[in-house]
């Protein structure tokens, strides 16, 4: 599922916006952001910073590249990786297997190779992108699902979406419409994408979600 991994990075002190800098500006190996898969939802606040990643290789993978971080700028954290329980709608260890009989394990696998499949096909690298932050899961689902019903592609991460935009005027005309659309407590912000983001900052695959402040 395009939502079921997230890495939680807990400090020891309100520093999360200084780690969401460093990341932003943090140069990643071509190894790594292979592995990363395309781009990952990053969002913090006081001691705390998550980033949302869709499988469990690219959580580890970004949980490699937050500890590089961590370390390079002598930041200590603690740092876990989890995965979405969609039964118990509440996030686990990713050592704790998720129950499940051999055929809905059978069923959810066939899912998510659909859906990386799907996701897969977004390799191409819009020049402007619309970042929605929504006010839960359930409503970054919905209105994934209904844009996508639409033809309009997007990568959606917990409860953040990604939407590229050929240039900037369609990016404004989408958050406007998006704005207007989105359920109560969303926010909509338009910037560069990666295909102008990375020109700047080549290993930077990270979008983050509320600003660089703090």
């Amino acid at each position: 599922m395009a939502d079921d991994w997230r890495v939680t990075v807990t400090m020891g002190e309100p520093g999360a916006g200084r780690l969401l800098r460093e990341l932003h500006t943090y140069e990643v190996e071509e190894d790594a952001r292979k592995e990363l898969a395309g781009r990952v939802a990053v969002s913090g606040e006081d001691d705390h910073v998550f980033l949302y990643a869709d499988t469990e290789t690219a959580a580890q993978a970004a949980r490699e590249v937050v500890q590089q971080v961590l370390d390079a700028h002598s930041i200590a954290a603690e740092l876990k990786v989890e995965r979405w329980h969609h039964e118990e709608e509440e996030w686990q260890d990713a050592a704790i297997p998720l129950p499940a009989t051999p055929a809905a394990h059978e069923a959810e696998h066939a899912q998510l190779e659909a859906e990386d499949e799907a996701e897969s096909e977004e390799s191409g690298v819009a020049e402007w992108e619309v970042r929605v932050e929504l006010a839960s899961h359930h409503d970054a689902r919905a209105l994934a699902e209904r844009l996508e019903q639409e033809g309009i592609r997007c990568v959606r991460r917990w409860k953040f979406l990604l939407v590229g935009a050929a240039d900037e005027d369609d990016a404004h005309a989408l958050a406007e419409r998006l704005q207007t659309e989105a359920p109560a407590g969303a926010t909509v912000h338009v910037e560069p994408g990666s295909g102008v983001a990375w020109q700047l900052m080549p290993g930077s695959p990270f979008a983050v979600f509320g600003g660089l402040g703090g």
